[in-house]
């Protein structure tokens, strides 16, 4: 796992370095998300981690299939990484390459949990509250958990802001337990 990662890093700063050096890192996020994608489908990437397949097969039906949607550096990136028996480590290159992005646009990933769906405008004072808090633009990534039971629990980075309802029951069993 661990080298799975390491490689899915180095292919995110490559794919970066290169893309600011030509001024298209917009381009290439959105080519490297579409590949991911297509990619998400089952058969497609059983196909692209059989190793009975050949490479070239492999090639033709990722080049078939991308068709003229992407550009040809994004697809030579992630056809390099299966040719090198890599493709399981594809999206967490596709996930890497966003991070590098965001810190690059000074903009800052909280995973935002909650017992029940936000809605617009509690989403939208949410993000205000939590950029103050940050100093920086936030993109939310939303997930409802109902095991918070009620409040909610937010991560930036290797910040935790918990305050959630089970957050709170916890705490309290402590200091009862403690006595």
């Amino acid at each position: 796992m661990a080298r799975r990662e390491t490689a899915a890093r180095r292919y995110a700063e490559a794919a970066f370095q290169m893309g600011k050096q030509d001024g298209n890192l917009d381009a290439w996020e959105r080519d490297l998300q579409l590949l991911s994608a297509m990619l998400d489908n089952h058969e497609l990437r059983r196909l692209m981690e059989h190793p009975a397949v050949a490479f070239a097969g492999k090639e033709r039906v990722l080049r078939a299939v991308a068709g003229a949607a992407v550009t040809d550096d994004a697809l030579s990136l992630v056809l390099l990484m299966i040719r090198r028996g890599r493709p399981g480590a594809i999206e967490r290159m596709v996930e890497h390459f966003g991070e590098l992005l965001r810190r690059e646009r000074g903009i800052a990933l909280a995973e935002v949990r909650t017992a029940l769906p936000l809605d617009d405008e509690q989403r939208q004072e949410l993000a205000t509250r939590l950029a103050q808090l940050a100093g920086e633009q936030i993109e939310m990534n939303e997930v409802v958990d109902e095991a918070l039971i009620g409040g909610i629990s937010v991560r930036i980075g290797d910040r935790l802001y918990d305050a959630s309802v089970r957050n709170r029951l916890e705490r309290l069993r402590g200091r009862l337990t403690a006595v």
